[in-house]
């Protein structure tokens, strides 16, 4: 799951131009200095009450971002140390559009990389390190639903847990919590909910998951705050930011992590964590055949059993809709009726 810039082009696609943008930019800081923020609540409580909530969390998220890169390299070099550092730094560009086949690519990319520039890592110890982040990926998309629906038993975990998740996944834990609430809100609705499957192919949606959301939650966006020049203009500055958002969480992890185990854990836990969330979302939301959209629990075969273990029974999806806020979902009880979510 992905977050969602408004287009870059210079007339957005709500008609505010470039100029206009620009020129409204000093009002958006005072405003956002100025706004009233809501207090001890959640990212999708503080999404509807404060237009510049998004602006605040990504500026924030930048600043941390780039201090902890400074800090790292400050310490122990890994930037610095890597041959052409050039061709790792845009190869990162890949991670900053929310597309499954971008971040595959990805992949192939450092793989090739590593043989070509840094071929002495590739290593039995390192090849190891696949099937780890693979699991993490799994893992992780579990920990970020549960933390965006405060199934931990302390705030602070939920936060922490979510937090963390958003850096890892690089859609940040707000994006996640305001997208996941609007797709609760309205599951499987082709205007309403945020990436409903619909009858699109497994291979289209999960390249499209990102875009929809994007749609989705700009949607909600202008229909909390109104479409005013300001308000356009606000969220196409967070549209401008998100790009450098992206870019400054996947930086961040290759310098935490150095080449090998960016190359050999985190790319795998990448991708592994679109892929997941793209399946349980996929395969769950299925059309009945009659114009209507059905959620389903799946457990039915060795393969769900397995997914279901790691990830804490993400794929009892009916469960998990009917009650969210047990942490895994295998135990929310089943009462065998059909959960129809939308019709024609």
């Amino acid at each position: 799951m992905n977050e969602f810039p408004v287009g870059s082009s210079p007339t957005t696609r709500n008609g505010l131009s470039l100029a206009d943008t620009l020129r409204e930019i000093p009002a958006i800081i005072e405003g956002m200095l100025g706004h009233r923020r809501p207090a001890k609540a959640g990212a999708y409580l503080k999404f509807r009450k404060d237009p510049y909530y998004f602006l605040r969390y990504y500026l924030a998220n930048v600043a941390l971002l780039g201090s902890g890169i400074v800090l790292i390299e400050i310490t122990f070099d890994r930037l610095g140390g890597l041959n052409h550092l050039a061709l790792w730094l845009i190869g990162l560009i890949l991670f900053v559009l929310p597309s499954f086949s971008l971040i595959f690519l990805s992949g192939l990319y450092y793989l090739l990389l590593t043989c070509l520039v840094q071929p002495e890592d590739l290593t039995p110890s390192s090849l190891a390190l696949i099937p780890l982040g693979i699991l993490g990926g799994t893992i992780s998309a579990a920990l970020m639903h549960n933390a965006a629906h405060g199934n931990f038993r302390h705030a602070w975990q939920n936060r922490a847990w979510g937090e963390v998740c958003g850096v890892l996944q690089l859609t940040g834990f707000a994006g996640w919590c305001v997208s996941h609430f609007i797709h609760h809100a309205a599951p499987d609705d082709p205007e309403k909910d945020a990436h409903a499957p619909g009858d699109m192919t497994f291979r289209k949606y999960v390249n499209a998951m990102g875009y929809l959301m994007k749609e989705c939650t700009t949607n909600k966006y202008f229909e909390i705050h109104g479409e005013s020049k300001h308000i356009k203009a606000t969220w196409q500055v967070v549209g401008w930011l998100l790009p450098l958002v992206r870019y400054s969480r996947i930086a961040f992890i290759l310098c935490l992590l150095g080449p090998t185990a960016f190359v050999m854990l985190y790319v795998p836990f990448k991708i592994a964590n679109t892929m997941i969330y793209g399946d349980f979302n996929y395969r769950t939301h299925r059309p009945t055949g009659d114009g209507g959209v059905e959620i389903l629990n799946l457990n039915h075969n060795v393969w769900y059993k397995i997914l279901n273990a790691i990830s804490f029974g993400s794929y009892f999806h009916k469960n998990h809709h009917r009650k969210p806020n047990v942490f895994n979902p295998r135990y929310a009880g089943d009462d065998d009726n059909p959960f129809v979510t939308y019709r024609r």
